[in-house]
């Protein structure tokens, strides 16, 4: 009998407009929906959203983790992202209750930031893995109780 897979720990970094979209349509999309990204993030996988800006190159600054969920087990598929442009995505079971959470309380507690002063070089990446505890960080500061993760 195969030991089951332990989940993994992501955060895509995606303007708060789109970040709104996908919880309202409860799927996830990130890094443009490139299906080698999609594919990465697996069914049981959690997924916090980083919020930069409201719009992508623009907007008002948003500096917040945005949104938190578990990925479904349906397999990436693709649909309309825009008009015109189709992307990957995955389903998501997003945390409904989960409250904005913004970056700089947690910029001492997160072990993947060497560098307070240049904290933000790690988030101009599109989806990148984390440590469960520090998911468990950010997931508390959302308002979840980590134990869940």
């Amino acid at each position: 009998m195969s030991k089951p897979r332990e989940c993994s720990y992501w955060i895509a970094v995606v303007p708060k407009s789109r970040v709104e979209i996908a919880v309202a349509g409860n799927f996830a999309i990130f890094a443009h929906g490139k299906h080698e990204a999609v594919i990465r993030v697996r069914p049981g996988d959690w997924l916090a959203y980083y919020s930069p800006r409201t719009i992508l190159k623009g907007g008002d600054e948003v500096r917040a983790f945005t949104a938190i969920g578990k990925i479904a087990d349906r397999e990436p598929y693709e649909a309309e992202m825009m008009a015109g442009r189709t992307g990957w995505r995955r389903d998501i079971a997003h945390e409904k209750k989960a409250r904005e959470a913004g970056i700089y309380p947690l910029l001492d507690q997160l072990s993947f930031i060497k560098d307070r002063t240049h904290w933000g070089i790690f988030f101009h990446r599109s989806l990148f893995a984390v440590s469960r505890d520090d998911f468990a960080r950010i997931a508390k500061a959302m308002g979840l109780d980590p134990r869940r993760l």
